[in-house]
């Protein structure tokens, strides 16, 4: 493949659709903040890590930072953040939580997050002291109407279905009662669930998605926020942490891949957030960039509805999982910087099972199913339509033609990506294009796997491929009602083969997502070890700084 092409189709990869629908508030695991004994799995293992001797953090200067799409709005209560809206965020505002290098959960907002016996109740103790960019206070009640205004949101609600009452018992505590136990609520505190946004932000109506007041190191400056516009954000000076090293970061949305990854080698931004593979690719060679690498990000993959015809077939799945050459796709269209996926976790990762259980690529027998579906069936062939947006398009064509070897006919059906995740939501498509499962732990996915979150097709669902199977709902339900992390772990680490029993997902590979800059920002071995392609809090924004050979300190 030439270098243009294989450019082209690296462009083309693009964005993640990876659950917008929901934002990053449903990132939930297994045990209490209270507790650093427990190890959570890596952070992702940097292909590349930063550089050794970075010398000695400088102060000042505006860093310019480069991300891959835009974002609907500056509220964590109701807008809804990829990848790219919590690295925007976490630089406003504080979580509750946030995680440690090995991805512990450790004290952020909160000094501690605590169940009952049972599960049933959470304690909530708040930092003292703590002041919002407007100057009013951190306090339980502002903590509880942020808890409270996510539950009322028609998207985000649902992954808060077993909290039953909050209640702010004193000014720095706060109780969330279940109505059922959940050993892993604390992990949606680390997330988008966690971040903290002022009373005065929570009561602004709709413009509460564009004037940010958090209490995070950065405050909001660029003025009202409206999609497509920077964001800037300035120094917090009242902040109650270490006080940031920048002046200042202005987020630049650069959707198009080729023209971020130009941006930096021009010199218009100091540092870009990709998963493109061609860049990632050319990044590695060094040439005076640095770059740092996670692969323990999302999953992309082909998700069947197995609530409709075909794909509520078991061998028409089984045909199309067969018939798919991972390592070719990953040669070809992920230009070897991507990994294989067999589930939703990357080897190292503290859930990763070995035994997968996915069937490998072998085209006789995804002939053989195809043959058996038809026998179930009647039809006189597998045939469906794949629908997908356009960052997934080249990746769906290769997949076409691969099944296609197998006598099998898929249609491709291009959406524009609005239309695409609400037909995802009400589950009107037989097959499409995805990426999803960014998350440190197996809980974040009840919504996902579940049967009680299967609404039927047109209803809307979370549960986008209307799975229902006892053996996975049996594992998660058994994990949120137990306190024993070691029975939670192998509850969890049979997930995989469960889900891959059932094969509502296609399989393609691991994304990696890279931070490149051309050797001008210090302090990228910090988000380095604590990794930065999942769904969480990035708590490393401050720690940055601009190095003063390039212009950037004072």
């Amino acid at each position: 493949m030439d270098s243009a092409n294989r450019r082209r189709r690296a462009s083309l990869l693009g964005r993640s659709l990876a659950v917008v629908a929901v934002g990053g508030l449903l990132l939930a695991a297994c045990s209490s903040a209270s507790d650093s004994s427990s190890s959570s799995g890596s952070a992702g293992t940097a292909n590349q890590a930063a550089p050794k001797d970075e010398g000695a953090p400088v102060n000042g200067g505006d860093l310019k930072v480069g991300v891959s799409a835009q974002i609907d709005g500056l509220e964590p209560a109701s807008n809804r953040w990829s990848l790219d809206g919590n690295l925007i965020a976490s630089s406003i505002f504080d979580p509750l939580l946030t995680f440690d290098e090995n991805r512990n959960l450790v004290p952020k907002l909160a000094t501690s997050v605590t169940p009952n016996a049972d599960g049933t109740v959470w304690t909530i103790r708040l930092r003292e002291n703590v002041t919002f960019h407007d100057g009013s206070p951190l306090t339980a009640e502002v903590v509880k109407n942020n808890i409270d205004k996510r539950k009322s949101n028609p998207l985000s609600g649902g992954a808060l279905a077993p909290v039953q009452e909050v209640v702010a018992v004193d000014p720095t505590t706060v109780e969330v009662r279940m109505s059922t136990p959940w050993f892993g609520y604390d992990y949606t505190l680390a997330a988008q669930g966690g971040y903290i946004e002022g009373q005065a932000q929570l009561d602004a109506g709709p413009d509460a998605t564009r004037t940010a007041i958090g209490t995070g190191p950065f405050k909001q400056v660029s003025g009202p926020y409206s999609p497509g516009q920077d964001v800037q954000v300035a120094r917090f000076d009242g902040y109650w942490g270490d006080k940031a090293h920048l002046d200042s970061i202005t987020f630049k949305g650069i959707v198009d891949d080729k023209a971020r990854a130009q941006a930096l080698k021009a010199g218009d931004v100091d540092l870009i957030f990709t998963q493109n593979p061609d860049t990632i690719a050319e990044f590695r060679k060094g040439n005076g960039f640095v770059q740092v690498e996670d692969p323990a990000a999302e999953e992309s993959f082909a998700m069947l509805n197995l609530g409709q015809p075909p794909f509520d077939n078991i061998h028409a799945r089984r045909a199309l999982a067969y018939a798919t050459d991972r390592a070719q796709l990953v040669e070809n269209q992920g230009l070897g910087v991507t990994q294989e996926a067999d589930g939703p976790y990357t080897k190292g990762e503290k859930y990763y099972n070995e035994q997968s259980g996915y069937p490998a690529y072998d085209l006789a027998k995804a002939q053989e199913e195809v043959e058996k579906y038809k026998q179930d069936t009647g039809q006189p062939s597998l045939s469906f339509t794949l629908d997908t947006s356009e960052g997934e398009q080249i990746l769906a064509q290769a997949l076409q033609q691969q099944w296609a070897a197998a006598g099998i006919d898929a249609k491709i059906n291009l959406t524009e990506q609005t239309a695409f995740l609400t037909q995802m939501f009400l589950g009107k498509f037989q097959a499409a294009m995805f990426r999803n499962f960014a998350y440190v732990n197996p809980d974040s996915n009840y919504i996902f796997w579940h049967s009680s979150q299967a609404k039927g097709i047109g209803t809307g669902s979370i549960n986008f491929g209307q799975i229902k199977d006892p053996a996975l709902d049996r594992a998660l339900d058994t994990a949120r009602a137990t306190s024993d992390e070691a029975a939670r772990l192998q509850e969890y680490k049979q997930l995989t083969p469960t889900l891959n029993e059932v094969l509502p997902y296609v399989w393609v590979w691991h994304n990696d997502w890279a931070l490149a800059t051309k050797d001008r920002v210090g302090g990228l071995s910090v988000p380095q070890k604590l990794g930065f392609a999942r769904q969480d809090a990035k708590p490393w924004w401050d720690r940055l700084w601009l190095k003063p050979s390039s212009g950037g300190g004072s």
